[in-house]
């Protein structure tokens, strides 16, 4: 018996087996598959971007920002891409035959939604090539209806019939803005000329990434992403500002373009200050731009902050009298070192020539160089007060001891050690008050060669400073094992070996503290550091009220006074070196002082190099420059007064 099937059963089978059909194709799709589809997905459209992370602030003791990273944006392209574009509409108006005015004239006539007629086209291989080029809002269609243009004058065109046999050519003018005009819309924004930014891009035309411009401001960053041009990317970035500029310049340093630290602090400590970039994955459509966030990967850390031990105040006024004494004197150069006499704590480093950090035009060149730590010179008799510490404490000389000075000169294995005066006898203090070389050289003498030159090491002048200040340069003392008698004599005036000015300034706390010393410190300190010993209390302090001489009347520095205030300095002028010997007449021009003598609160040293004027003494030239910022940071450190102010009357 044949089995006869009903047709609306049939039908209804065949439906349910589509059904299952599409049913076991979508699970198989949305569960089986889902993890496999997903991640090709997000490898077509997800990206993982870099999340920048700005730099440690610096601070001066005080809170006062030294140095802060400021949000900013890079401008790059995708020269490939953009150059691919603009190639690719050139052969699209070519095959028209049109200009950009002339398609952009025939699509502004038009009011069909978005997009606009441009024209029928009846040669196939015309057709075949546009839809070669796949370029972004040209499309091709067949359809059949009327168009009114729209005229400039506000008016309706006549009407225009289009025909379904032929394609007709359309564009959507918005979609096209993306690669329309994109070197003049950028050139109206950054600082370069579109014909500029065509080579550019002409020239790296095969690299997927070339900057156009760094360290634009945000605001505008902002208007050329809202261009959305094809190619042109937006990228975060921080860049370094610097607020006080040229007066902390030296010491801070800089950073170059990408962030990382060139000179200074901003080199010395990079692991500290820089930051940990993150990473933040978004989706891009098939030009690139970023549409949408997905999340964080990982946060952006940011560098950590730093506090220094430099008083901004003082730094500034530090600056402001080097920068005068250099015009006043037409001098080459002048540095400066002002230390916490009881801490070790740098208060201040000022190095002129300088350089503004936040002009990038200024970070080349010698202007940078930081000249207290790279530059080593003979401190001349700077370093006497030293050699009578050492002297007393070893007691091979009396306080009131007479030292025979005349006829102010000796003979040492051939070489002839001068005064600048006949100053007969005179004691340590006269010594020191007078600066006699012949005086510090008979005292040397009378102390071994081992003796003297563990002094030198003991103040630190065979090391460096401890800071990882970078380019500081190590001075040189010969060993003791070569010494000669004329060596151990020209050390005790300053000559022979050499030293940078952060040594000398350093050495002077050992004056400042009882004849003990202690490491110095960039960074504040909550308490002062451990000392270690290098002369007698009573060596040191007995040193010290005769270095009150040297500031007084008869003295070489009287202009280092300042009312109110006992002052203890020394002076010092040494003759530059050549290839072979000494320079006759080009100088460095020396003070070092401290204040106040009852309880020294700082240390101060100047260098003023090749002052050119006639005057070249470093108690008319050095001195007058500690005295104008003592004074100031003095009181803005409220030191109490050790000495009355003279009456008015």
């Amino acid at each position: 018996m044949a089995i006869k099937f009903r047709r609306d059963k049939v039908v209804f089978a065949l439906i349910v087996m589509g059904f299952l059909a599409v049913l076991s194709r979508a699970f198989y799709v949305q569960v089986v598959q889902s993890d496999f589809l997903q991640e090709e997905g997000n490898k077509r459209q997800v990206r993982t971007i870099e999340i920048p992370a700005p730099r440690g602030v610096i601070y001066d003791r005080h809170g006062d920002v030294l140095a802060l990273s400021t949000p900013m944006a890079s401008v790059w392209v995708d020269a490939k891409v953009m150059y691919g574009y603009q190639t690719e509409y050139r052969k699209f108006l070519n095959l028209l035959g049109m200009t950009e005015q002339e398609l952009n004239s025939a699509a502004r006539k038009q009011k069909h939604k978005r997009l606009s007629f441009i024209r029928q086209e009846n040669n196939p291989k015309v057709v075949e090539a546009i839809e070669k080029l796949e370029l972004p809002g040209i499309y091709l269609k067949k359809v059949k209806m009327t168009l009114t243009p729209h005229m400039a004058d506000g008016r309706d065109g006549s009407p225009i019939a289009i025909s379904s046999d032929l394609p007709s050519i359309w564009v959507d003018s918005q979609q096209m803005s993306g690669y329309q005009n994109v070197f003049e819309k950028l050139a109206k924004r950054l600082d370069m000329s579109a014909t500029e930014i065509r080579e550019k891009v002409k020239k790296f035309s095969n690299r997927r990434f070339v900057y156009l411009e760094r360290s634009v401001e945000p605001k505008l960053a902002d208007k050329i992403d809202d261009l959305n041009l094809f190619g042109v990317y937006i990228e975060d970035e921080y860049k370094r500002y610097y607020p006080s500029g040229e007066i902390s310049g030296h010491l801070v340093g800089f950073t170059n373009i990408d962030d990382h630290g060139q000179e200074g602090l901003e080199l010395a400590y990079e692991d500290w200050l820089k930051g940990k970039s993150g990473r933040k994955q978004v989706i891009k459509d098939r030009a690139g731009r970023v549409i949408d966030f997905v999340k964080d990967v990982v946060p952006a850390k940011p560098g950590s902050d730093m506090t220094l031990s430099i008083d901004k105040n003082i730094q500034f006024f530090a600056y402001r009298a080097l920068k005068s004494v250099m015009i006043e004197h037409q001098a080459k150069s002048a540095s400066s070192v002002i230390l916490d006499a009881k801490t070790g704590e740098v208060l201040a480093m000022v190095s002129l020539p300088g350089y503004n950090p936040n002009d990038r035009s200024q970070l080349s060149g010698d202007a940078i160089r930081n000249r207290v730590v790279t530059d080593l010179i003979e401190p001349g008799s700077t370093v006497k007060p030293f050699v009578i510490a050492k002297a007393l404490d070893l007691g091979v000389v009396g306080l009131d001891e007479e030292i025979n000075t005349s006829p102010g000169a000796i003979r040492v294995q051939g070489y002839r050690i001068t005064d600048t005066h006949n100053h007969g006898k005179l004691k340590p203090e006269g010594i020191i008050q007078k600066s006699s070389n012949v005086g510090a050289s008979k005292i040397a003498m009378r102390m071994t060669p081992e003796q003297e030159w563990q002094l030198w090491s003991d103040i630190g002048f065979t090391r460096d400073s401890g800071l990882y200040l970078p380019g500081e340069a190590t001075g040189y003392l010969k060993p003791v094992a070569q010494w000669q008698t004329i060596d151990q004599v020209s050390a005790s005036y300053g000559y022979g070996f050499n030293i940078n000015l952060l040594n000398l300034a350093h050495a002077y706390l050992m004056l400042a503290n009882h004849g003990e010393i202690m490491p110095l410190s960039l960074f504040r300190l909550d308490k002062p550091p451990q000392k270690s010993r290098v002369v007698g209390a009573k060596a040191a302090d007995d040193t010290l009220l005769m270095m009150e001489k040297v500031v007084a009347r008869g003295g070489t520095a009287p202009k280092a006074q300042i009312a109110g205030y006992r002052v203890a300095g020394k002076t010092g002028t040494v003759h530059k070196t050549k290839q072979g010997g000494y320079e006759q007449n080009e100088y460095y021009s020396l003070f070092a002082g401290i204040v106040p003598v009852s309880d020294p609160d700082m240390v101060m040293v100047v260098v003023v190099d090749e002052p050119s004027r006639g005057v070249y003494y470093g108690g008319a030239v050095a001195a007058p420059a500690f005295k104008e910022v003592m004074q100031q940071a003095l009181r803005l450190r409220n030191v109490p007064h050790d000495e009355m102010l003279e009456s008015p009357n």
